[in-house]
């Protein structure tokens, strides 16, 4: 199979990866500067227990309820209504912890094996089967449909307006809440859209493309933005960009190689950043040298 005939056959895939290699680096530049990037691997890992504990629970409802199988008649909202309870219990727990917090880090490390653990344990008591739910939740991103991709698009959409519009009162609230409530202003609810947008992304993302391209997507590229750009707004400029080259570059991984679609984004965003920090530490180097 040419390449020409790979983007032919997988064109919603392929949107669905780009349109979520844009919206999640911009997630996850604030997540950085806020001193809270861990939330970018645990977040993903809450939505797919989240979406486990739906399938597990999928024949009780079924009994308790009117009609034919929950799953059959409406599986992506379920999902997400499951995902969504996950993610927001989780981002509740997670921000009652101040950032500057000692304990932070091991809170945050506390709910990912949770999550993680309940994930396995909720996979193997879903009627479909562990193997089933676990192929659910790795995300064959080469599996998404049109559909998925209208979702992904939504999500990323709502988080490009909240960027534009809300970037700098975002950032002021991460970086110096008590200024901003000098001003008047609550910095919790000044917050809001970026939660909310956070829980958004992660969610749509976990269920179209998969928890690990979410966990390199959210990490990864605001990661190497931020050693070049000199500013947040310079910052959420690179970052999507980077996100857009690590998901190109993993995409021509799986067709070269015959590789899965979601280990070698991570794969493109780790050959990504590792071959910007390298430039930057042969720059610092020169610019030493120079002296």
């Amino acid at each position: 199979m040419d390449f020409a005939t790979f983007v032919e056959l997988f064109t919603w895939p392929l949107v669905a990866l780009g349109l979520s290699a844009l919206a999640a680096p911009l997630v996850g530049c604030f997540l950085l500067v806020r001193g809270t990037a861990f939330h970018g691997i645990v977040l993903p890992q809450v939505a797919a227990f989240g979406v486990a504990v739906g399938f597990a629970l999928e024949p009780w409802l079924a009994s308790h309820g009117p009609g034919d199988h929950v799953a059959h008649d409406v599986p992506q909202a379920y999902l997400l209504a499951w995902a969504f309870g996950a993610v927001a219990a989780a981002m509740i727990v997670l921000g009652r912890v101040p950032k500057a917090h000692a304990s932070g880090s091991s809170v945050s490390a506390a709910v990912f094996a949770i999550a993680s653990g309940g994930t396995v344990l909720a996979a193997q008591l879903a009627p479909h089967g562990g193997l089933h739910v676990d192929a659910l939740l790795s995300g064959e991103t080469l599996a998404t449909g049109a559909f998925d991709a209208v979702l992904i698009g939504v999500a990323a959409a709502i988080t490009l307006a909240v960027v534009l519009f809300r970037w700098r009162d975002l950032t002021v609230a991460g970086h110096d809440p008590d200024f901003l409530a000098a001003l008047g202003r609550s910095p919790g609810r000044t917050s809001l859209p970026l939660h909310w947008v956070t829980a958004i992304v992660v969610i749509v993302g976990s269920l179209t493309i998969g928890v690990l391209a979410m966990f390199a997507l959210l990490v990864l590229p605001p990661l190497t933005a931020r050693r070049w750009a000199r500013s947040m707004k310079g910052m959420l400029v690179a970052a999507p960009g980077v996100g857009l080259l690590s998901a190109a570059c993993g995409a021509a991984a799986a067709f070269g190689f015959d590789l899965p679609m979601n280990a070698s984004v991570v794969g493109g965003a780790a050959l990504v950043s590792g071959c910007s920090f390298g430039a930057a530490s042969i720059l610092d180097l020169k610019r030493r040298a120079a002296r």
